[in-house]
């Protein structure tokens, strides 16, 4: 039983985490220099080459002509993604551990209070 509540936890973390990135593909389109990233899902697996362009838009994001802290917490943000997916990815590899959907859990939650200082223009305010 305990492997059903954990592959069930882990299905709704996966469409979590897939919903965090396109709120992250929309951030960085709308940055004054956009930056796009590709549909992370090709065929039937993930495309490396969203991962890729995800790490490099991370270092872009330094160019940016933003404030400090919001460039900080865009950046963070792709971190807190990567994050969660490794901790999904090896529990594919590695097998079911509790802990692994836990901090997986933690960058998710991690992920959403940044994205809400973002959202709430709080993190600007954090560069006054």
């Amino acid at each position: 039983m305990a492997d059903h509540g954990d592959k069930e936890r882990f299905l709704h973390l996966g469409e979590h985490l897939m919903g965090m990135l396109e709120y992250l593909r929309a951030l960085l389109r709308d940055l004054p220099v956009p930056v796009v990233i590709p549909q992370f899902l090709g065929g039937d697996a993930p495309d490396h080459e969203a991962i890729i362009a995800l790490d490099r838009a991370r270092r872009l994001i330094a160019d940016e002509p933003l404030g400090a802290s919001r460039r900080k917490a865009l950046q963070d943000l792709i971190l807190e993604w990567f994050t969660a997916y490794e901790m999904l990815v090896l529990r594919q590899v590695a097998g079911p551990a509790g802990w692994r959907l836990d901090a997986a859990q933690f960058a998710i939650s991690r992920f959403t209070v940044m994205a809400e200082m973002i959202e709430s223009g709080m993190v600007d305010e954090l560069d006054e």
